[in-house]
């Protein structure tokens, strides 16, 4: 289909450019500021049955034809790249990266890499948001000098668009989007395209447009949409699907999540960090309502789901808002309140996932981690047996995690424990036997009054629950594990009975060192775990 969104009807030349007169306004100037050069003034003049060329009437309408105008030749903006996007300005040149800032004019080629994403204004301050995966060609960027009539013509042969459209004033103002199926007219809308080089789906959000394909046409009205076939014929406007329940959707265990909606067939979901969309970090279709998610940083992010129905057509936006930050690994051992007669105590915390780094501090009790006797910044391990030997005394370690972008997270609350002197052989914690096998987690305390959600599973995705516990303080133990590895993460619940999203899931190895310690102790091995 070709898809074209037109914004004004009939022949240029057959049109005409209305100017309502201001105070001091002549005819020689108004000539010089929107006439093209070969149009002598007298011709405007006698256009308008000017009796006295010196005096025009303010309020008075200048009608000027269109085919009169200037016509000069505009560029497009890039408001915003992320990933890897590519201009190219012919055939035979070479292609070359997008960048923020870039002005691009006519007979620019771009494509935009999976994952990637790009905006463009348009002179008039319309949006063009092209998405991942996706190729358009700049095929007209013209200007109607300065009456704020534009025409832009682009193609879209693969990939999906959306649009946010300035009402166009003025009988030229044109904006043209074709894809290899369509045909469609708006005046001023928010509207989405996607063509995948066979099949095209529109849909309408603002504004009415009219879709063309083969012989028929279709008027779309806001909520609407319609697709064309494999033969280019263009189906009846349906409606589309409404938005998901904007409370549902939330950022946990690694994924986007949102409640489905009834006829969906897929979904789409979208994160940027911007409220306007310019640029997508997450732009993934899913067959449930669920994506998984790329490690993301610290910061705030905007969120916007939709279903897609059995055409291809996608529905209204629910948009949502959430933080990330990342968490502390959680701490392992020595516990909180343990004791220890090892001089280098080993120290070992949950896992943050492949490429994680991780800062472990040791301070003495009585002092804070400003002068940490041990500072390491970098260690690629979960465990660490410090170099030095420790006399009998209490302190306090903390870890944190770094990622691959260098975010780190805060430090885990600091754990204190007591080195002693020790007679035989050397146990990091000491339980009584009621708590042999037993595994002790604990987590920074919320706001007063929250509740905690603790869950324990052997698989990392937490589809099958060995511990779900709904528990008033920031600690549980759980006894009687087997060796393996386990998978634990914690949610706070709010006094209200609101609960917020899972941290992450944090995976914790016990293996056969535990119960050595209980054997050779007498006493149970006891692990500590701290956001």
């Amino acid at each position: 289909m070709s898809f074209l969104a037109l914004l004004a009807a009939g022949s240029a030349s057959a049109q005409e450019w209305r100017y309502r007169v201001r105070p001091g306004d002549t005819v020689w100037d108004l000539c010089a500021k929107y006439v093209r050069k070969d149009v002598a003034w007298q011709r405007l003049q006698a256009h308008n049955a000017i009796a006295d060329p010196y005096r025009l009437p303010p309020g008075s309408l200048l009608r000027i034809p269109v085919a009169w105008l200037k016509l000069q030749p505009a560029k497009a903006r890039v408001l915003g790249v992320q990933g890897a996007a590519f201009a190219q300005m012919g055939s035979a040149a070479k292609a070359f990266a997008v960048a923020e800032g870039m002005l691009l004019g006519i007979g620019t080629r771009l494509r935009t890499s999976k994952g990637a994403s790009l905006t463009l204004q348009f002179v008039d301050g319309s949006r063009l948001l092209l998405q991942s995966d996706s190729e358009l060609i700049l095929d007209k960027l013209s200007a109607y000098g300065a009456t704020g009539m534009v025409d832009t013509r682009v193609r879209l042969p693969r990939g999906r668009t959306t649009h946010s459209i300035k009402r166009m004033r003025g009988p030229a103002s044109r904006f043209i989007i074709e894809t290899p199926s369509a045909m469609s007219s708006v005046r001023g809308t928010q509207f989405r395209v996607g063509s995948d080089g066979s099949r095209t789906q529109a849909e309408v959000l603002e504004g009415s447009v009219a879709v063309r394909g083969g012989k028929r046409q279709v008027l779309l009205k806001p909520g609407q949409g319609t697709a064309s076939d494999r033969g280019g014929g263009i189906a009846a406007a349906s409606r589309l699907l409404p938005a998901p329940e904007p409370r549902s959707i939330a950022l946990r265990a690694g994924q986007l999540s949102w409640a489905p909606v009834s006829g969906a067939h897929r979904y789409r979901g979208q994160i940027s960090a911007t409220p306007d969309f310019v640029t997508l970090i997450v732009d993934e279709v899913s067959e449930r309502p669920a994506i998984p998610l790329p490690a993301l940083g610290n910061g705030r992010y905007h969120l916007r789901v939709r279903g897609i129905d059995a055409n291809g057509i996608e529905g209204y936006d629910a948009i949502g808002q959430a933080s990330v930050s990342l968490q502390p690994p959680f701490a392992i051992a020595p516990v909180d309140g343990s004791a220890t007669g090892a001089e280098r105590p080993r120290f070992r915390w949950a896992s943050m996932g492949d490429g994680a780094r991780y800062r472990f501090q040791l301070a003495a009790g009585d002092g804070g981690f400003e002068s940490p006797l041990v500072d390491e910044p970098a260690l690629q391990k979960t465990e660490l047996r410090i170099a030095q030997a420790l006399p009998p005394g209490e302190y306090r370690w903390r870890v944190a995690v770094v990622d691959g972008d260098g975010q780190a997270s805060p430090f885990s609350d600091g754990v204190r424990f007591r080195v002693q002197p020790g007679n035989g052989p050397a146990v990091e914690s000491g339980v009584d036997e009621a708590d042999k096998k037993a595994l002790h987690v604990r987590w920074p305390a919320g706001e007063a009054g929250q509740r905690y959600r603790f869950q324990l599973s052997r698989k990392p995705d937490f589809s099958k629950l060995e511990v779900d516990r709904e528990i008033d303080t920031p600690y549980v133990t759980v006894p009687g594990l087997r060796s393996g590895t386990w998978y634990a993460r914690t949610q706070a619940i709010d006094s209200d009975g609101y609960a917020g999203p899972f941290g992450p899931a944090q995976s914790i190895k016990l293996g056969c060192l535990p119960c050595r310690i209980a054997a050779i102790g007498g006493g149970a091995a006891l692990l500590l775990l701290a956001l």
